[in-house]
């Protein structure tokens, strides 16, 4: 049955990359240029910065890429980092439903933090960024693009394109209550299948591959609008550590499938008020000890 099922999601992963019902809305590097300084335009997505790891103890390995983000963007952004104590927590509260019937049987912990960050985005929104992902610039002029591309569009939702195929789920920008995050969540348990491989399982039931599909099919209206970042401009706008563990264990996969999609594991909550020390960031691991939300404090969210 399950190679039943790999065979036929192979061969929509072939039909897929040469056709879609709509054409795709990318956000390009001109598109940057002639909106990023705009002022006056309706702010409709929230300024959250969202990352997720274990626990506060980043390993020093993100310190560079994690310093990055909070000096680029403290200034317009709340940053927020959640354990996976509070992403429990979290899909509990508002995805009660999936919590019991999915999320609690997931087999590998990646799944649960694949599909934490679409009820995140459902239920909150702004932007979900992976561990390994640095900034070169500040993300305010990419929001402010976002939304005058689509000035009377309600949701809004970015999504990286991938070199080869499809999206990359490692850097998401949503409006909150986007209609794609609910199909996602809605089908997050059809696609709870063991794909032949352990890691193919990851990408193919709540990874980037389960994301190119939904993205695919969804019908996006002039009010629900889908956009793409196109990849060369995604490249300028970030850089890559090397620490992302899906670069080593994507590997015993490559063969079945081209897109290389670069992850990050896990997280916990604060502001940007933490005053980082940026000498021995090599050496030494990010403790984020501000202003840490207590678990009483995530229920507010």
């Amino acid at each position: 049955m399950c190679l039943f099922i790999f065979i036929l999601i192979v061969i929509l992963i072939i039909s897929l990359r040469f056709q879609r019902s709509i054409d795709v809305k990318y956000l390009t590097k001109d598109d940057l240029i002639k909106y990023g300084n705009v002022n006056g335009s309706r702010k409709r997505i929230p300024r959250l910065i969202h990352q997720t790891y274990e626990t506060l103890n980043i390993p020093p390995i993100w310190n560079k890429s994690i310093q990055s983000i909070l000096e680029t963007n403290s200034k317009d952004f709340q940053y927020i980092q959640w354990t996976h104590k509070q992403m429990k927590f979290f899909v509990k509260k508002h995805e009660p439903k999936f919590y019991h019937q999915t999320y609690v049987h997931y087999k590998y912990e990646m799944q649960r933090i694949d599909s934490f960050r679409y009820v995140l985005m459902y239920h909150l929104g702004g932007i979900y960024l992976d561990m390994d992902n640095g900034c070169n610039y500040p993300l305010e002029s990419l929001l402010t693009t976002i939304e005058t591309l689509n000035p009377n569009s309600t949701f809004l939702v970015l999504f990286p394109q991938e070199d080869t195929f499809g999206i990359q789920t490692d850097f998401i920008v949503s409006t909150a209550k986007h209609p794609i995050f609910r199909q996602f969540i809605s089908n997050l348990h059809s696609f709870n299948h063991y794909y032949i491989l352990h890691h193919l399982t990851i990408l193919l039931s709540a990874g980037p591959l389960f994301a190119t599909f939904q993205e695919r099919f969804f019908r996006q209206t002039n009010e629900e609008i889908v956009r793409i970042l196109q990849n060369q401009v995604y490249k300028s706008i970030f850089w890559k550590t090397n620490g992302g563990s899906w670069n080593l264990i994507l590997n015993d996969i490559h063969s079945y499938l081209n897109p290389i999609f670069l992850y990050q594991k896990d997280i916990e909550i604060d502001h940007f008020n933490s005053k980082m020390n940026s000498k021995d960031l090599d050496k030494k691991s990010i403790q984020i000890s501000s202003v840490v939300f207590r678990q009483e404090d995530v229920e507010n969210f």
